[in-house]
């Protein structure tokens, strides 16, 4: 009996650790929906990500009547990757990872951004614009660049502002 206590301590943690292990996999990978779009490049969870940020900038009930994603961003950022060389590629893709995990590790609440409401999107993003960290600053640029690119060549958007005559095109893939 004597023997079987002194491994207890050791299966415990062994237990504890699987645990953790599965919830952070559970974290980091499951739990996003099925791809909405059929596109080139974009896994499912890069489309939630891009999907939740740009409507955390674009709202729906936003000044402009057209949303981010109504505009196409997914396609349009597809599309960009599609496009981006392979380098620029694997450092946007790094970018979308640090958007979606940047709640759990700079808060106030730790949850990936795509779990958040929409209001705490808004306030994720804001931290990261305002941030003391010049990296988190830059990336919240550079994200926001590249979805205004694409939510400004939406001809829905063009038409909303009042330049209809300077249609750029629908965002494509």
């Amino acid at each position: 009996m004597s023997e079987a206590l002194e491994f207890l301590p050791w299966i415990v943690i062994t237990v504890m650790g699987m645990m953790g292990l599965g919830l952070a996999v559970q974290g980091v990978a499951l739990g996003y929906p099925r791809s909405r779009l059929r596109t080139r490049v974009l896994s499912a969870k890069e489309q939630a990500i891009i999907s939740a940020c740009a409507d955390a900038l674009f709202p729906p009930a936003g000044p402009i009547p057209v949303s981010g994603t109504e505009a196409g961003l997914v396609s349009y950022m597809d599309g960009y990757l599609v496009r981006a060389p392979r380098g620029s590629r694997t450092l946007i893709r790094l970018l979308f990872r640090l958007v979606e995990h940047g709640p759990w590790i700079w808060g106030p609440r730790r949850a990936r951004f795509t779990r958040l409401s929409p209001e705490e999107q808004r306030a994720a993003l804001a931290r990261m614009a305002g941030s003391p960290i010049y990296f988190r600053r830059v990336a919240f640029v550079s994200l926001r660049m590249m979805l205004t690119m694409g939510y400004f060549a939406h001809a829905g958007v063009q038409r909303a502002i009042g330049i209809p005559g300077i249609e750029i095109g629908e965002a494509r893939a």
